[in-house]
């Protein structure tokens, strides 16, 4: 795939198909530098950084492993990474990066690492091993034979629960300052009429019915990011998406809390942690919405208007047909004759 910049276009040729991506969507350069926000998995591919002249100075091969079907581990569950897949001629692991920090501080919290496919093997095109003979799954250096083996292997993202204080301070007045914090946090967790810690707290109406997305001020996909409401701790063993089949309040692998189809229910006080400190809070209050006349010309009323009448036209079809049956039934003295109770005697 090559890509190259035509006056805030871009055209990827892709073989025989061309087609032009606006720049100013998802691709932004920024002093010589290519950004793409957000990234998608189809943006995986090869580009190539050059001047208007043509010439080529360099080429970065990008693998995108999506986390929409990744494999979630939980460490309270006793669950582990898969194994390594290893053969005569290729080894595939999963690569994992450092454990996130606790994201919340006195109390317990949980902790996130992202794991992605790899694959080693001296059959590697060269021309991909700068750094070894290690390329991701996804790359086109891997032979198209050792595909199929590994096409099951997704990234694996790795939670496990932590504990730490909310300060570090290691003289005698922290770690008094330590106890004393998490004493309160304690007892906050336990009894909800003692005061809290004042927070910028936002207020947010939505109507019955409404999809609501809550994004913690200041973080980033990668950072550690924790959501309560009220007193509740919406865990991710039990509140990240993909946990469960059908789940109408969620945490994302970007870190935003989604409400589906928000209810009364859903009325409080959400609070997001941000590197294990809370940080903002966002109140959150449901009401009706309030009733409006339908007109002629709404696109519900159109569609229910239509509905009944195919419905109408199709029972008074059914009824004709039924007659029409019935009526050359008799005629044809297909259908059996009634007998005359007086004729028996």
């Amino acid at each position: 795939m090559l890509i190259k910049n035509f006056k805030n276009k871009l055209a990827v040729d892709t073989s025989s198909t061309v087609k032009e991506i606006d720049l100013l969507t998802r691709f932004h350069v920024v002093n010589f530098d290519l950004l793409i926000v957000p990234s998608h998995s189809d943006d995986s591919g090869i580009y190539i950084c050059g001047s208007k002249t043509g010439e080529f100075f360099y080429a970065y091969e990008l693998d995108i492993q999506s986390t929409t079907d990744a494999r979630l581990i939980f460490g309270d569950k006793e669950e582990n990474p898969l194994p390594e897949y290893n053969t005569n001629e290729f080894l595939a692991y999963t690569s994992f990066r450092e454990w996130s920090p606790c994201d919340r501080c006195g109390v317990r919290g949980e902790q996130r690492k992202f794991g992605l496919c790899y694959v080693s093997s001296q059959y590697i095109n060269p021309r991909y091993q700068i750094k070894g003979d290690d390329v991701s799954c996804g790359s086109d250096a891997v032979p198209k034979r050792f595909k199929p083996l590994i096409a099951n292997r997704t990234a694996e993202i790795f939670i496990r629960s932590c504990k730490v204080p909310c300060y570090s301070n290691e003289t005698l007045g922290g770690k008094v300052s330590n106890v004393v914090n998490d004493l309160a946090t304690y007892l906050q967790g336990k009894f909800s009429f003692l005061p809290r810690r004042k927070l910028p707290t936002q207020n947010h109406i939505y109507a019955l019915g409404d999809r609501v997305t809550l994004t913690c001020p200041g973080s980033k996909p990668e950072h550690a990011v924790a959501w309560d409401k009220d007193n509740e701790r919406l865990y991710r063993s039990e509140y990240l998406i993909g946990t469960r089949k059908y789940m109408n309040r969620f945490i994302d692998h970007g870190n935003n809390l989604n409400i589906k189809f928000i209810e009364f229910t859903d009325k409080g006080l959400f609070t997001c942690w941000l590197n294990g400190k809370p940080v903002a809070s966002f109140k959150l209050d449901v009401t009706k919405q309030p009733p409006r006349r339908r007109d002629l010309r709404d696109a519900e009323t159109l569609f229910a208007t239509r509905i009944i009448g195919f419905g109408f036209i199709f029972f008074i079809v059914l009824f004709v047909l039924i007659h029409i049956i019935k009526c050359w039934c008799y005629h044809c003295r297909c259908c059996p004759p009634k007998l005359d109770p007086q004729s028996e005697v």
